[in-house]
């Protein structure tokens, strides 16, 4: 399994995706499951959860349509995103159903957060599904999350809103990876981490985090530390002062 965090602010979009991947106790790997096309007059930033076989097939499709000159379809010709998350999602289902492979009762779709911005538009985030379709956040909560969801949406549910700074957002998907690394073993290290600041057309940062990297390590330490704080503050129960 895999988590992805996409996050929508007023000033940019941090995009966050683990890269374990799980066959079984006996068999952890290390892919990425991030794609990133930073190129001219666009930013587009691609995470994925789902059959890796699947996910993997797609980003070949889009590396490769991107270096066909037969003028194909690819993220260059793409107008807005909306065409981005459509032609992503036709690509998810060309690959989700091979040749010989009966897709009523296999299923090998993958789910993609899709973020960016092309120049003369505005910035974008998608969700889109193994069956093509997509859909944008909601205004109110201006995140999406794929994958192993239910560790890191709290801390999300709580910090993000639609004035939370591009700081905030960036430190509260750092801990709400932490979260779910920490009670999930099929989510593991490391992190590749994008932040996209608005208007720029290129990515502001772009890291891959392991777990004793000062960025996340300290964010890690300090939130566990402060939870810790606070839990520790609160008034005992009546029934515990007679003890």
């Amino acid at each position: 399994m895999t988590y992805c965090i996409g996050i929508k602010t007023q000033d940019g979009i941090v995009i966050a995706s683990d890269s374990r991947t799980n066959a079984g106790l006996d068999n952890v790997n290390i892919y990425s499951k991030m794609f990133t096309h930073d190129v001219g007059d666009r930013t587009i930033i691609v995470v994925t959860s789902g059959n890796l076989g699947t996910s993997q097939a797609v980003f070949k499709s889009l590396e490769k349509d991107l270096n066909d000159s037969s003028g194909k379809k690819n993220l260059n010709t793409c107008e807005d995103f909306d065409q981005v998350a459509s032609y992503v999602g036709k690509l998810n289902i060309k690959h989700s159903a091979p040749k010989g492979i009966n897709t009523d009762t296999v299923l090998l779709g993958s789910t993609f957060i899709v973020g960016g911005q092309i120049k003369g538009k505005p910035m974008e985030l998608f969700l889109v599904y193994p069956q093509g379709n997509y859909i944008r956040p909601a205004d109110s909560k201006p995140y999406l999350v794929i994958g192993e969801v239910k560790y890191g949406k709290p801390i999300l549910d709580r910090v993000i809103t639609p004035t939370v700074s591009i700081g905030d957002a960036s430190r509260c998907a750092l801990i709400s990876m932490d979260s779910t690394l920490k009670s999930d073993l099929t989510v593991g290290p490391p992190i590749d981490f994008v932040v996209y600041k608005k208007d720029e057309f290129k990515i502001t940062s772009q890291k891959c985090l392991n777990l004793s990297d000062e960025e996340f390590s300290k964010v890690s330490k300090e939130w566990s530390e402060g939870i810790l704080k606070v839990f520790n503050s609160f008034p005992r129960f009546d029934w515990e002062k007679s003890q």
